[in-house]
């Protein structure tokens, strides 16, 4: 029963990490099913994974950006200059792109949204990956 217990506090706790960021810094959660969809139908938006160069290698989304967190704005500029286009953003867990995604907000972009649960949701629901460098 102790391990229950822990098990549900700690979903709370993902739950709550990724209520606040979405509330509290106006960056709408985008569902690995949905984004799959978008994939699969050819609207891809601009994907940045602030995830290590070694996590991207071993697997990422086919066509997203590796941009390691603390992401540079400059750099994610570069590969999406206008701040009306939407741009996801992806980490393994859904915990390093929240911030990155919010100062994207800050920035004056208007399309922003971040995977839930990362890069681990979007392989539990079939989302396709590739590995190696871009």
């Amino acid at each position: 029963m102790r391990g229950l217990g822990m098990f549900v506090l700690i979903i709370g706790l993902f739950v709550l990490w990724d209520v606040g960021w979405w509330i509290g810094g106006h960056v709408p959660p985008r569902s690995p099913w949905t984004l799959k969809e978008q994939v699969r139908d050819g609207n891809l938006p601009t994907i940045v994974d602030v995830r290590t160069p070694s996590e991207y290698e071993a697997f990422h989304i086919p066509g997203a950006f590796n941009i390691p967190y603390p992401a540079s704005i400059e750099e994610v500029k570069r590969i999406a200059p206008d701040p009306n286009e939407p741009v996801v953003v992806v980490c393994m867990s859904g915990h390093r792109s929240p911030p990155v995604a919010h100062k994207l907000v800050k920035d004056g972009y208007t399309n922003v949204s971040n995977l839930t649960w990362g890069m681990l949701a979007w392989k539990v629901f079939g989302g396709e990956t590739i590995s190696g460098r871009r």
